[in-house]
């Protein structure tokens, strides 16, 4: 009798006892309009593929993440301060002076290439040509630095992408440097009303990696990260299909 009393009180003990709260962490995101695939800050909603993946990874895990919607510079620096546990999307070798000695983890999400984009009639006609360079706000064109620091090129930043994209076709910039990703399916879905597509110049400079999950605070989660996208392929690459990744 006195193990059957024993055994109940254990019982109902765990029922009582309450479920394990879901560990909340903040990512630092980036505030972009037509960023799709990756991402997009639109009406006050933070989507695209990026975030479809880590509410995946999130949910294998017991986390929540609160998508924290920034300027591209404020985030990092808060970032750097402590004051965001993950950013996305990251890489190691952006804003490096800045990061200085932190020990950072990352995970690689998604790949990307970073190049120029030109009126189809300035096609293959060389980096000389490119007098002002059009970026979107907080943008770093890495490949550019030597020309931009001795003055032969100078760049012009825009704070929305659709605005470039203008900017390009109405012959203001040279050249649009960005994620050519983005620019292909802005024009791919945007009609025939947004004028002619610009197209990506393989024959400039160009940087080409993947775009990461980061953190210093948390190695472990970015770890994990990583086994997600090497161990869950097949729920990957239907997120992709859905966002259309090409």
């Amino acid at each position: 009798m006195k193990r059957r009393q024993l055994l109940l009180s254990a019982l109902l003990t765990t029922a009582a006892a309450p479920a394990r709260a879901r560990r909340i962490y903040t990512v630092g995101v980036e505030d972009y309009e037509n960023f799709l695939p990756y991402s997009e800050w639109k009406n006050g909603v933070y989507s695209g593929l990026g975030r479809d993946m880590l509410d995946a990874f999130a949910s294998t895990r017991g986390l929540e993440f609160r998508y924290v919607v920034l300027p591209l510079k404020r985030r990092d620096a808060m970032f750097v301060r402590g004051d965001l546990d993950f950013i996305f999307p990251d890489n190691p070798n952006w804003v490096t002076t800045l990061k200085g000695n932190l020990r950072i983890a990352y995970a690689p999400m998604m790949e990307f290439t970073d190049g120029v984009m030109v009126r189809p009639q300035d096609l293959g006609k060389g980096v000389a040509r490119i007098k002002v360079l059009g970026i979107p706000n907080g943008f770093t064109p890495y490949p550019y630095q030597q020309l931009i620091n001795s003055g032969q090129m100078r760049i012009e930043e825009s704070v929305q992408y659709d605005r470039l994209y203008e900017k390009l076709q109405r012959g203001r910039v040279d050249g649009a440097y960005l994620n050519t990703r983005i620019a292909e399916y802005y024009f791919a879905h945007a009609g025939s009303e947004s004028g002619e597509a610009p197209v990506f110049d393989p024959d400039l400079p160009h940087a080409s990696g993947h775009w990461y999950l980061s953190s210093y605070k948390h190695p472990a989660e970015v770890l994990a990260m990583r086994d997600f996208m090497r161990d869950r392929l097949a729920q990957v690459e239907e997120m992709k299909q859905r966002w259309k990744w090409r």
